[in-house]
């Protein structure tokens, strides 16, 4: 999925794949409730009461994310959620659907009526429909690398970004969920400056997703998975 797909439909978990942001994001580390409030009012952290905490980083919870990670990503599945952006002093919070069907080598990721991502041994790049009666738009598709290529590529960014001494992220677990903190300054923050990854575990499947970006809260929530996959699950209806 290229960059422009990604900015235009503000989502989340190809985010939390690919990695589309490139803002320069500072984080306050410690408590929010030992923070002046002057500090807490303009920390990026903090919006109306709701606060992320500040993390030790722990080396075997970060081992475990990049294995339940690369569980997902190979795991076979369907799921349906919501995904909401609530902006900062902004009341209405923006919300959409989300489904996505897995069974590697294929899957099918439909984000607020649009096809995000559609890998069937080829890559589709996908914008959002102009019509609001069509869930999907037309794909133009194109050679791309394989799914297990993909995976490959993606587990090794995420090992960079929670492993090692050059890390972005510091990681713990908190019941059953890990929380990710970036660490200091950073030309590309794809989590956000905090962020919250949950998996469901019999089947694998991300459940859940927080992330907090310079000016918003990013939150997808699954309320549907299952695990047995047919062919239908992939046609652009969901």
């Amino acid at each position: 999925m290229d960059r422009a797909l990604t900015a235009t439909l503000g989502f989340v978990v190809a985010v939390v794949l690919v990695l589309a942001l490139a803002a320069v994001v500072l984080t306050v580390r410690g408590d929010d409730a030992d923070r002046p409030a002057a500090v807490a009012a303009t920390d990026p952290k903090v919006i109306e009461g709701v606060s992320f905490p500040a993390i030790d980083h722990d080396p075997a919870a970060a081992a475990d994310l990049v294995e339940v990670w690369e569980r997902w990503r190979n795991a076979s599945f369907v799921s349906i959620g919501t995904w909401t952006r609530t902006i900062d002093g902004i009341t209405d919070p923006l919300t959409g659907d989300v489904y996505t069907a897995q069974d590697p080598p294929r899957r099918l990721s439909i984000r607020l009526g649009a096809i995000a991502e559609n890998i069937d041994g080829l890559i589709a790049a996908c914008s959002p429909a102009e019509d609001d009666e069509v869930l999907a738009p037309a794909c133009v598709r194109g050679e791309g690398i394989g799914y297990g290529e993909r995976v490959a590529a993606e587990l090794a960014l995420v090992e960079q970004y929670v492993g090692g001494p050059n890390r972005l992220y510091d990681v713990a677990t908190d019941g059953g969920c890990f929380q990710a903190e970036l660490i200091g300054p950073a030309l590309a923050s794809p989590w956000g400056s905090w962020a919250e990854f949950c998996f469901d575990d019999e089947s694998g499947a991300l459940r859940l997703a927080r992330i907090r970006r310079p000016s918003a809260i990013d939150l997808e929530s699954i309320h549907t998975i299952r695990t047995e996959v047919s062919a239908i699950d992939f046609e652009a209806s969901g």
